[in-house]
């Protein structure tokens, strides 16, 4: 074996990992913040919150909180404890959060959700302490028994692993969901609209079986495991107690009994078998979810179901005999529509936005979309767009602002938004609906928190669904003019939003009795009024022209536009003054000593000191066997709290040649540019001499390999598509030495190669059902050149363009490539995409024009045994083409040869364990030419797997 080819392929691998690391990383925020943000740190016996400046309130409250749940509600999943790294994230406006191992550590996303009805009004720091922290606990208590040996050969990502088999993802959520409900005077287990999913499919008599509630559909509407968890888990908590679960995942996490250790732990702790465990459960559920009294039936559904797909209308306004709403479906993104007795007609695509709210008002459309920063994955931005219903044409009113729920005058000169801003404040802005500048901040003394915001006529008021700082909403009436506020409904912990003002009348949504009902508040009296006792969710009232009420109602089928004929409308006035909230569901279970925790934790003061961001650089949290005959060998991997800092130490031994290598390095993402080094040795590497007389003799050397690189990666959400460029540029250099006497044989020796890498892609938006986006580029291109051995190069530039087919889910794919290199031994790893079927030949030059044509065959939802479930069927006819160019070395004749082949491709979507995600692909390639390398090949079957199986 070539020494020199064997150590360029391994340096190129592992640059070619600590990349595709990065990237990957990046997508978990890798190296998303800049150097230049100060760090602080509150350390606990329970957390230490790290944060930047100005969240020194924040972060004392998480740590009173967590302080409170581990001494109050970690005796239902375990008494095991270890400290974790919290870090609170300020710059970006997605509301989520996550607890995480490999490393071990939670990350908040501070920016509130404004809408009301996904997340709940409670206080957003409260919400995520006491959701994410109870995975913190799920964590340290579920690494016991068998898992701890996953854990001893992989460290935490054997322990996720092991954590993955044994634990249902909707035991993780549904348990932290019942955590938000038990300690608060809200939480999404007593919010209708986190009951609404599921009573869509109860109404609709829709009894799917248990694999396609856990696995999901392309083709209909299911609830996904947040919802499915909260069931089981209140269920299993109502009916056996507290320790329940405790007992559960105590044998689950054991593995005990092996193979479906969580089912049968389920069984042997309930005394009934998991099915009948999880169908007791659900109809537990659905039996409490409607009244005796069946709810209005006076709903006439304006748009129609469609079968294989769900369709969304949402926040329609009416106006005139037309209206205008948002659609959104499986097979399509999300577009501005008029919708009239003729049909529906597209206003234009929505921007990439984080939710579907808009306002509309004379022909304006006005909405926040996503933006993001360039280089630093948790800075982001929410700007207003305006779009003109009359010619689809859209202005961007502002740039790196982080604004929601934007409203427009009647007049067309002002708009509202609300601005959030990254200390945690929470203002309305007026701006100039000409050029983005504030016309005026209004002070909010009360701290509320303002989300959906509406003029009122005159434009000298507005009127607001706001949070006070207990988490209960009411609608308030804002003057624009000195930011003072009056309440027109009761504050109360029942959400409310989707504010429509109709003169002197505002229109809205509200929980109520387990469902989101439409009331509405008269300003000159405040006298309320529910105008529906729907079963199910209804949203964002109009009213029409003739006074007829348009909603959107939650249905299985989608969010359909629906009507309620203006004499069938029950204006009840109703008094919704002290309301509480009853719990509909596992009422007992929510009555522990526990509940209400959040009442009873007071502000709390702590030393906080700086965070150092070199603490604990390398951080090592996992290893994993590396196996590639001949090579055999041991991977450590680290990343520092901060993930700044991405290490990566090992050890390999090739079986072929008795040789050892060990090697280190390191990736850090703090810089604007990315950078990377490491280092590798050597150790007993064999080289055969060939002397005059035909005779060899073995050598052995030592080496030494240092490589150091710069990356960028860039990326630009902004309007409809989503764009990343990535370069960089790597040195390498190997140096060898002989390892015992005869250096006048074998001579120090040092090489070096320079690699160069550039690709982009720009993609637009994918709805469900599309296989590929309808429109995308993508271009990659790689140059190595290796500097002082032989002058060796090569580039080679790989390119793809998809195109719509001739129905929705279809995609044209087309590829092309290109290879130059020298005409030497080729030093360098293989990376061209030759025509399938062939066995590649790697030639001086070489480029490659490939057609496919991707289409859907058949959603199946089906599976067995809770182990395989087939989402999805899909094929692909394809035809390749390439052209070899090289010379013969005997006469320096050319070669230049053709390489056709055609086939067609069946791909089987599918999730494995109920949770993993699959695809599997068998392929047919029928040879058009010889192949070469082997010539009596006319065709050739493969079997595909997908690459992330096996990758890091």
């Amino acid at each position: 074996m070539n020494q020199f080819n064997t150590s360029i392929k391994r340096i190129t691998a592992l640059l070619t990992i600590s990349l595709l690391n990065s990237l990957f990383l990046t997508a978990q925020q890798f190296g998303g913040n800049p150097a230049s943000i100060k760090w602080k740190q509150i350390n606990t016996d329970t957390v230490r919150v790290i944060f930047p400046a100005g969240l020194e309130k924040q972060a004392a409250r998480v740590a009173s909180i967590t302080s409170a749940l581990q001494s109050s509600t970690s005796r239902t999943i375990g008494s095991q404890f270890k400290k974790i790294n919290l870090i609170l994230q300020n710059q970006t406006t997605v509301a989520n959060g996550y607890v995480g191992l490999a490393p071990f550590r939670s990350e908040f996303y501070m920016t509130p959700d404004p809408d009301n009805f996904s997340l709940g009004s409670l206080p957003w720091t409260d919400n995520l302490a006491i959701h994410e922290y109870r995975h913190v606990q799920q964590y340290n208590n579920f690494n016991k028994g068998l898992t701890k040996i996953f854990s001893f050969f992989a460290g935490e990502q054997g322990r996720a692993l092991a954590n993955a088999i044994t634990v249902p993802d909707w035991f993780f959520e549904g348990d932290a969901v019942f955590q938000e409900t038990l300690v608060s005077e809200q939480g999404r287990g007593r919010m209708a609209s986190f009951m609404r999913d599921y009573k869509a499919l109860w109404l609709q008599k829709k009894n799917y079986n248990w694999m396609k509630l856990r696995n999901g559909s392309l083709k209909s509407f299911v609830p996904d495991h947040y919802h499915t968890g909260y069931q089981l888990v209140a269920y299993g908590y109502e009916k056996y107690g507290n320790d329940f679960w405790k007992k559960v995942i105590d044998d689950a996490a054991r593995f005990k009994g092996i193979f479906y250790s969580f089912n049968n732990s389920i069984a042997r702790n309930s005394g009934k078998s998991y099915r009948q465990f999880r169908n007791d459960a659900i109809q537990y559920f659905k039996q409490l979810s409607f009244d005796a009294k069946k709810g209005d039936d006076n709903t006439k559904f304006i748009t129609a179901a469609q079968k294989n797909n769900v369709v969304n209308y949402l926040f329609p306004y009416a106006e005139g005999d037309k209206m205008i709403a948002l659609k959104r479906t499986y097979k399509n993104i999300p577009a501005f529509y008029t919708i009239d007795k003729s049909g529906e007609h597209r206003i234009r695509t929505k921007d990439i936005a984080i939710d579907d709210y808009f306002s509309y008002k004379n022909g304006k459309i006005i909405y926040a979309a996503y933006n993001n920063d360039a280089r630093w994955t948790y800075r982001d931005y929410s700007d207003i767009r305006i779009v003109d219903v009359q010619t689809g044409s859209q202005i961007k009113l502002t740039h790196k602002t982080k604004y929601f729920a934007p409203d427009i005058s009647a007049d067309g000169s002002s708009v509202l938004a609300v601005n959030v801003t990254p200390d945690g404040k929470n203002e309305v802005h007026v701006l100039s609906a000409i050029d983005g500048s504030v016309k005026q901040v209004l002070n909010n003394t009360h701290q509320y928190f303002f989300t959906q915001t509406k003029f009122l006529p005159g434009n000298q008021y507005a009127v607001s669904a706001i949070r006070d700082q207990q988490g209960r909403m009411a609608l308030v009436k804002l003057n624009l003019n000195n930011g003072e506020t009056e309440a027109i409904t009761p504050f109360t912990y029942n959400v409310l939003g989707y504010p429509v003002v109709k003169g002197d009348t505002v229109l809205f949504s509200r929980m109520e009795n387990g469902a989101d009902k439409l009331f509405a508040v008269r300003l000159s009296d405040k006298k309320i009024f529910q105008l529906t006792n729907n079963e199910n969710a209804f949203y964002q009232p109009v009213i029409n022209s003739k006074g007829d009420l348009i909603v959107s109602a939650f249905t299985a089928d989608g969010s359909r536009l629906a009507k309620i004929d203006a004499a069938n409308i029950n204006w009840q006035e109703v008094n919704l003054a002290d309301e509480k909230i009853n719990d509909i569901y596992a009422a007992n279970a929510l009555n522990n000593s526990s509940a209400k925790l959040l009442d009873q934790i007071g502000a709390r003061n702590f030393a906080s000191s700086k965070y150092p961001k070199a603490t604990r650089p390398f951080n090592f949290h996992s290893w994993r066997p590396y196996i590639a005959e001949p090579e055999y060998g041991l991977n450590f991997y680290g990343n520092n709290v901060l993930n700044t800092f991405q290490s990566n130490l090992y050890y390999i031994y090739n079986r072929d040649e008795q040789s050892h290598f060990v090697g280190f390095s390191e990736l850090f993402g703090g810089f604007y540019p990315m950078l990377t080094a490491g280092v590798e040795g050597g150790f007993n590497r064999p080289y055969a001499v060939l002397f005059p007389n035909n005779t060899i003799e073995v050598h052995y050397f030592n080496s030494a390999t240092l490589f150091t690189g710069v990356f960028l990666p860039l990326s630009f959400t902004n309007g409809r598509t989503y764009k990343d460029i990535n370069v960089g540029v790597s040195y390498n250099l190997e140096q060898r030495a002989e390892a015992f006497p005869g250096k006048e044989i074998f001579k120090n020796k040092s090489f070096d190669f320079m690699r160069y890498i550039f690709s982009f892609s720009n993609v637009s938006q994918q709805a469900k059902q599309n296989i590929y986006p309808h429109w995308a580029q993508t271009l990659s291109v790689n140059y190595r050149d290796a500097i002082t051995f032989q002058n060796s190069h090569k580039l080679v530039a790989t390119g793809n363009l998809f195109f719509p087919g001739l129905a929705k889910n279809h995609s044209l794919v087309v590829n092309a490539a290109f290879q130059s290199r020298d005409t030497l031994m080729d030093f360098f790893t293989k990376t061209f995409p030759f025509s399938r079927g062939y066995e590649a030949l790697n030639t001086r030059q070489m480029y490659k024009l490939g057609v496919n044509y991707h289409f859907t065959l058949a959603y199946p939802d089906w599976g067995f045994a809770n182990l395989l479930y087939f989402t999805r069927i899909r094929a692909n006819a394809f035809f390749d083409y390439t052209n070899a160019k090289a010379k013969y070395l005997q006469n320096q004749a050319a070669f230049n040869k053709s390489f056709k082949s055609a086939g067609g491709e069946i791909y089987f979507d599918t999730k494995w364990w109920n949770q993993l995600p699959v695809s599997i692909g068998v392929r047919y390639s029928h040879l058009l030419d010889n192949d070469l390398l082997n010539p009596g090949r006319k065709g050739l079957w493969e079997i595909i797997l997908p690459l992330n199986i096996l990758s890091n």
